[in-house]
């Protein structure tokens, strides 16, 4: 049961995060996004391999990645693909980060809790901005296509933001279809963190998430982020699964994350 819910997730992972362009290659996603974070910029193996196999189709996503000047990176589930997650080093792979999904049960709707959250269906431009600017982008080509990946969620979404004395302060999204409700890019300002403002996000999100059918909630984070995962833990959030991203050393091209 544990495995069919990751492989579940990791579909509606794909589905939360659009990429500008995607190729199928035998079981494989690859994702391309002009370098513009790793999540939508990776081969997604949604089939496992025996390591036999492996070498061929490793090679056909480097030439198709190098042939639109993009870093070729995977992103491995070990539980999924543990011949390819001991496979990539020997080639000159390495692991760049590793991701928790975290996974609760949704009870019952959630109540409102602290801070007043906006929330809508659709993302306003102030939502947009918010998003851009809390997740560090500045520079108008990445602006943009931040917010084109947001605009081009094909799946029910739900937005949702904190404004205090006039001021967009937080912000996050999730999506909801079969049964799960997924949260996303969720940012509070740096002055404004420790008020329950990013819980407060988050319950709104889940809570729409509920009233639409979802039976449970998921999320990532980066490892490494352990402020984040307290805070996770203390919603009802527990460990799933983890996942890497790894990258080929000394690769021509650079991806900008976030």
């Amino acid at each position: 049961m544990e495995n069919k819910e990751i492989r579940l997730i990791e579909e509606l992972l794909l589905n939360s995060m659009p990429a500008m362009q995607t190729v199928l290659l035998d079981g494989w996603v690859l994702r391309m996004n002009r370098n513009y974070t790793y999540r939508a910029n990776c081969v997604c193996p949604m089939e496992d391999r025996p390591a036999a196999d492996l070498s061929g189709k490793i090679k056909r996503c480097e030439e198709l990645f190098d042939r639109n000047k993009l870093s070729c990176a995977f992103k491995v589930t070990p539980v999924l693909q543990k011949a390819l997650f001991n496979f990539l080093p020997s080639l000159g792979y390495r692991n760049i980060k590793t991701v928790y999904a975290m996974r609760c049960a949704l009870n019952a709707p959630l109540p409102p809790s602290g801070p007043k959250i906006i929330g809508s269906e659709a993302p306003d431009w102030d939502w947009l901005a918010c998003s851009a600017r809390l997740a560090g982008i500045t520079a108008p080509d990445l602006v943009s296509l931040h917010c084109m990946g947001i605009h081009n969620l094909a799946v029910r979404s739900a937005f949702a933001k904190a404004v205090l004395n006039g001021k967009t302060v937080g912000c996050g999204y999730g999506t909801v279809e079969r049964g799960h409700v997924g949260l996303y890019g969720l940012h509070v300002e740096p002055n404004f963190r420790r008020g329950g403002i990013g819980t407060a996000i988050c319950r709104a999100i889940l809570r729409y998430g509920s009233l639409h059918g979802a039976q449970a909630a998921y999320l990532i984070v980066h490892s490494e982020n352990q402020k984040a995962i307290r805070l996770y833990l203390q919603m009802g959030f527990q460990k799933l699964y983890s996942y890497s991203f790894f990258e080929k050393k000394n690769t021509p091209y650079r991806i900008i994350d976030t």
